[in-house]
């Protein structure tokens, strides 16, 4: 587990115990502040099916350093080192591109977006709707800005610790 666990302020956030086990893992108990966590006691939190909790808006309440204990048919290998939750602002815009944009055909197209915030947010695209009715999820570029889209989109960022 990393020593520190960032998770954004008022919005959902994830603490995650990192395992890998052969057979699986069937049960993950957590501690919090070095006692059993009751993640019922906690509106909003929920146990997922791999352990992992996901607090539905983070706040105060989710300040504290945090180890986990996985267990599969073989029994376990016991505590993992702490992590220490931080809560942090989430990422925000700075340039926030327009809902629409026109280019011909086979010409370059410069959609500006911009990012910010700690850790220092990624910016992806995807587009409203393909082919398919579905969202989908545009390559990432390895450009600075100003990003280069072909087709429309919509850019989102995410935090990464």
């Amino acid at each position: 587990m990393p020593s520190v666990i960032y998770v954004p302020i008022g919005i959902h956030g994830y603490i995650r115990c990192p395992v890998e086990a052969e057979p699986p893992v069937t049960l993950v108990k957590w501690n919090k502040d070095g006692r059993p966590l009751r993640i019922e006691k906690y509106s909003g939190w929920n146990l997922l099916e791999d352990g992992s909790i996901r607090i539905e808006e983070a706040t105060e309440d989710a300040l504290g350093t945090y180890t986990c204990v996985p267990y599969n048919a073989l029994g376990t290998m016991g505590q993992s080192p702490p992590a220490r939750l931080v809560l942090k602002d989430p990422p925000y815009f700075t340039v926030l591109p327009g809902w629409e944009y026109r280019q011909e055909a086979g010409r370059e197209l410069l959609i500006p977006c911009a990012a910010a915030g700690d850790p220092f947010p990624i910016i992806a695209w995807r587009k409203v709707l393909s082919e398919t009715g579905e969202p989908s999820v545009l390559p990432r570029l390895e450009r600075p800005d100003p990003l280069v889209v072909a087709g429309g989109g919509v850019p989102w960022a995410t935090q990464v610790a």
